[in-house]
């Protein structure tokens, strides 16, 4: 394990949970550099994890995800460092077992419901069947209505809380509540 990387922490959750936002409060509150293993991912394949995900394939994009993970590790190996991670991190063993090499993993629980309402928000039904602002993962599974959508994100995210609960080292539930508040909440639960 990278000594430098010790004591380095590792946010995870599903989409719209707050792992971005959390974890450049959390870096600055540290004096640490935050990352985003999608934007490693744009940097290291010239588009973003979205389009690459959508345009080459989930093997692509999972391979993608491990070889950004692989490279913040080797070029964060003399720092401690926060790590915000894609949403469907604990699908992809190899990458999670890249970032091993830090200490915390934080799995920030947001109530599926509220998790799955937020990017309902985002979504519009340009024409039947046809939807913008849906994940790539859901158009996989070509939804017909919103009502698809929903049941779909409501499959995928109960079983990746099961996946992250088993991962974490620690558990942070996130609330419908101010920003501030959360971060207060992940604060104390890694006794900062």
């Amino acid at each position: 394990m990278s000594e430098g990387l010790k004591n380095s922490v590792v946010l995870m959750g599903c989409k719209h949970c707050g792992k971005s936002t959390q974890g450049r409060l959390l870096a600055q509150k540290l004096g640490v550099s935050f990352i985003d293993t999608d934007d490693e991912i744009a940097r290291l394949r010239g588009m973003d994890a979205s389009t690459l995900y959508r345009t080459k394939g989930v093997t692509e994009f999972i391979l993608a995800e491990e070889e950004a993970c692989c490279e913040i590790v080797k070029n964060h190996a003399n720092n401690k460092v926060v790590i915000a991670t894609g949403g469907g991190i604990c699908d992809n063993p190899p990458a999670l077992q890249a970032l091993r090499a830090c200490e915390t993993f934080v799995f920030l629980r947001l109530d599926i419901d509220h998790s799955i309402d937020r990017i309902m928000a985002k979504i519009e039904e340009t024409s039947p069947g046809v939807f913008n602002g849906a994940p790539a993962y859901v158009l996989t599974e070509n939804p017909q209505t919103l009502d698809d959508i929903r049941a779909i994100l409501k499959k995928k995210y109960t079983e990746r809380y099961k996946q992250y609960q088993a991962i974490a080292d620690v558990i942070v539930d996130i609330k419908k509540a101010p920003i501030e508040e959360n971060f207060k909440t992940l604060l104390g639960a890694l006794g900062i």
